[in-house]
């Protein structure tokens, strides 16, 4: 006799109401990850006793369809089991309950966990935004964070016990000896990026208004232990991982940061492997001795900057008390003197915000950080921050329909914006901030690097597709959409074969046509822009040599 999971980590719904997936995916997401290593442990230390083993397979199901009569039949094949869906954000949560439902039609257990519910258990008593609904389809909730609360869990349902819900919110887990996320490659390989994400720490000192991670992971940082993050970078390097995104929410406020690093960069020494380190951190973090040079020489090539604003009310009503200490130009001064590329976050829709308001800060980025990188996002209320708690007390309208709580959607009645304003502001800013010109002066701008020269290209084509063409941004796009004519919403009618097959077929032929254009153009320009700094770099190398032979002869 066996326990076996299967660990599913949802997709969410189009707007055309169909599954998002896709051949290649932009990168996979690491809560599955982390609860396959955590089982995996159970296993090895006998939690269930020495005659009964825990087995596990995940699915992504961003990358096709999952196999609910395979996953059922060997549950029953094992004796006993359920359905774990993993890492469930709140516009992730509908498929999430759709999924639930066809499991739990099969009288296969199911339990639920993620930000989502993380998000409404720490701020509301009741189990509101879709929580009671899983329970009442028998689907028990898992609160908080998996590591060091899984033993119960799997007794429970050993023993056929599953109880509703599982709290473990206030109790933050201790991860310096947790195991760490356990991969497939093949999978993370077949992900466009080929990105591997890890957290080096959880939780943020910070208490910014719209983000969830002060209250879903706590303002007191967890952190694992230096050594054992630079040993799995070192696995999966050898095993063809080039890229690792450390995904902590702000890691320069991990107070062993520096230690971090320093393990890194004796790893790469030592054993002379080739990586690059992504991360994310706060716009202040450029100021920390010492914190930009450990982070290069440690690997880090792109940082994700927590910009969201550069106007000082939009700041102050944010809650980002620590982004009105920044010099924005010194900050991205910096990390491109260290050979580092940017990439910051800009919102539109903050309180108090107009369209004109809006437009005129697009105008100022645009102008006056012409070769700066930036990706695009709406305020979003999420269940689990401060402004939905606010929202929800005051009574304000917000949308029940938690697929639009995409960060591209309106859905609460703003107090000087409607939700028209995204439709009409969104022609005017995509044209300015992703226009062919600024991608150009993108390129330029990193291949004229002093420290290292960088092309800026992957990030010019993902976020140039990803808002021109697909319309949504980097984060749900990839290459080979795939529909599946019966995974759509329920409540949405099933499309006739002679309509539903038309009808995409075109739309995807228009898009790759169009993704065709621009990827065209982009390289056209990157193969222009590289000879035009050759140019440049070989004639500021001649010019100097003259002088120097100027100099020697005056002499």
């Amino acid at each position: 006799m066996a326990l076996h999971i299967a660990l599913i980590t949802p997709s969410r719904y189009d707007t055309d109401g169909y599954v998002q997936q896709w051949k290649r995916p932009v990168m996979v997401t690491q809560a599955q990850a982390a609860i396959k290593a955590l089982l995996k442990n159970c296993n090895d230390r006998e939690v269930l006793g020495e005659d009964k083993e825990i087995s596990c397979e995940d699915h992504y199901e961003i990358f096709g369809p999952v196999p609910i009569e395979g996953i059922v039949a060997r549950i029953r094949e094992a004796g006993n089991g359920a359905v774990f869906l993993t890492g469930v954000l709140s516009a992730f949560f509908p498929r999430a309950l759709d999924l639930a439902r066809m499991f739990r039609a099969h009288d296969i257990p199911v339990v639920i966990g993620g930000v989502h519910i993380n998000g409404i258990k720490a701020l509301f008593k009741d189990n509101d935004y879709g929580l009671q609904d899983a329970l009442d389809m028998g689907a028990s909730l898992f609160v908080g964070q998996a590591e060091g609360h899984l033993d119960d869990l799997l007794k429970d349902l050993n023993a056929n016990e599953l109880k509703p819900v599982y709290d473990y919110l206030r109790d933050l887990p201790d991860l310096s000896s947790a195991p760490m996320p356990a991969y497939d490659v093949d999978t993370i390989k077949k992900s466009f990026t080929g990105v591997v994400p890890i957290e080096t720490s959880r939780g943020c000192p910070f208490r910014c208004t719209f983000c969830c991670i002060p209250n879903t992971q706590g303002v007191e940082m967890q952190m694992r232990d230096p050594q054992v993050i630079a040993d799995y970078v070192l696995e999966y390097a050898r095993k063809g991982v080039k890229t690792f995104f450390l995904s902590d929410d702000n890691i320069a406020r991990n107070k062993r940061w520096e230690e971090v690093f320093d393990k890194l960069i004796e790893m790469r020494r030592k054993h002379k492997v080739g990586y690059e380190l992504i991360i994310e951190a706060d716009t202040v973090a450029y100021k920390i001795p010492r914190f930009i040079e450990k982070a290069t020489a440690a690997g880090v090539t792109d940082v994700f900057l927590g910009l969201e604003s550069i106007d000082p009310e939009t700041i102050k009503a944010a809650g980002k008390k620590h982004n009105r200490a920044a010099n924005v130009r010194d900050m991205f001064g910096s990390w491109y003197q260290a050979g580092a590329v940017t990439i910051s976050g800009f919102i539109i829709g903050f309180p108090g915000e107009t369209e004109d308001r809006i437009l005129s800060n697009v105008d100022t980025l645009v102008s006056e950080y012409s070769g700066e990188i930036f990706t695009l996002s709406v305020l979003t209320p999420l269940p689990g921050s401060v402004d939905h708690k606010r929202l929800h007390e005051k009574g304000t309208y917000m949308d029940p329909d938690l697929n639009n709580y995409d960060l591209g959607h309106f859905v609460f009645n703003h107090d000087t914006l409607d939700e028209t304003s995204v439709e009409r502001l969104t022609p005017r800013i995509v044209p300015k901030v992703y226009s062919l010109r600024r991608a150009w002066t993108i390129m330029l701008q990193g291949l004229r690097n002093p420290t290292k020269a960088v092309t800026n290209f992957a990030w010019t084509v993902g976020l140039t597709l990803g808002y021109r063409v697909g319309g949504t941004g980097v984060y749900e796009v990839g290459s080979g959409r795939y529909r599946n004519r019966h995974l759509r919403r329920p409540g949405l009618p099933k499309e006739p074969l002679l309509i539903f097959y038309p009808k995409y077929f075109l739309k995807d032929v228009w898009g790759i046509l169009h993704a065709g254009f621009y990827l065209a153009a982009l390289r056209s320009m990157l193969f222009v822009a590289k000879r035009k700094v050759a140019r440049e770099r070989a004639a500021a190398e001649k010019a100097q040599g003259s002088i120097a032979a100027g100099a020697k002869q005056t002499v």
